[in-house]
């Protein structure tokens, strides 16, 4: 890809985005969420993360990358202090009119990469919409990449699979936000959850003690710059698999 293939769509003007998309008719979306995430790290924690993969993911592909939508489907935190969530009607109905204008434009495809691990799901659904009514658009959608190696590598268990506010999300938010870390306020936190999480009512707002589910004093900036630099590499990689499987990658 040129050094043109990329723009940041939020330091961008209207005659800048309009001859993009005549060149480049991509466009990446990050999308986040606003919620607790413990002590020491900021409620933007998934926005912030979302907004800066997807840079550097444009910056090694191709795409517009849009504003950050910093209101996610974040219900298990719907009655936490700290924390805001869409319904998941709501929330369908965003993305679905988000990209119904992206199509509007002349997009042909967009990524939806999101920093918040409930989000994948009403995305789905709408993108069901989509193809139901024919809109003329391209969607990739999912987490970041990269997650299984950072597991793999993380010296810390996961809390039932999950991240959030661990060492993972520590470690990376070390990387591309060190200020907004409190590491001093860090601690170690695995609520005890009863055999039918996951298949019950019960869900990670019910059982949390301090909003931590994970290991974040294990966390280092060092693990935080390898980690983003995986998930910019395998999101760049499977953004460009997937407009090349549909011929939409004509080069420069």
């Amino acid at each position: 890809m040129s050094e043109n293939s990329w723009l940041d769509a939020g330091r961008a003007t209207l005659p800048e985005i309009k001859d993009f998309v005549a060149r480049h008719p991509f466009a990446i979306l990050p999308v986040g969420s606003t919620e607790q995430h413990g002590p020491h790290l900021p409620i933007n924690t998934d926005t912030l993360l979302a907004e800066a993969i997807a840079l550097e993911t444009a910056r090694r592909s191709t795409g517009l990358v849009l504003p950050a939508l910093p209101l996610g489907y974040a219900w298990v935190w719907k009655d936490v202090p700290a924390s805001l969530t869409l319904s998941f009607d709501t929330y369908m109905r965003v993305i679905r009119d988000t990209v119904e204008s992206l199509s509007s434009w002349g997009v042909k495809a967009v990524y939806i990469m999101s920093g918040h691990g409930s989000n994948p799901q009403p995305i789905k659904h709408a993108l069901r919409e989509l193809i139901h009514d024919k809109i003329d658009i391209k969607v990739l959608y999912g987490m970041y990449a990269g997650l299984n190696t950072m597991k793999a590598e993380a010296e810390s268990d996961s809390w039932h699979g999950d991240l959030h506010a661990d060492e993972i999300e520590t470690s990376l938010m070390l990387a591309i936000a060190p200020d907004l870390v409190r590491m001093d306020l860090a601690k170690a936190d695995y609520p005890p959850a009863p055999s039918d999480y996951g298949q019950s009512e019960l869900s990670m707002g019910h059982l949390m003690r301090s909003g931590v589910f994970g290991d974040p004093t294990k966390a280092s900036a060092e693990k935080g710059h390898r980690w983003f630099d995986i998930a910019a590499t395998e999101s760049a990689t499977l953004w460009n698999d997937y407009l090349s499987r549909h011929d939409l990658l004509t080069g420069d």
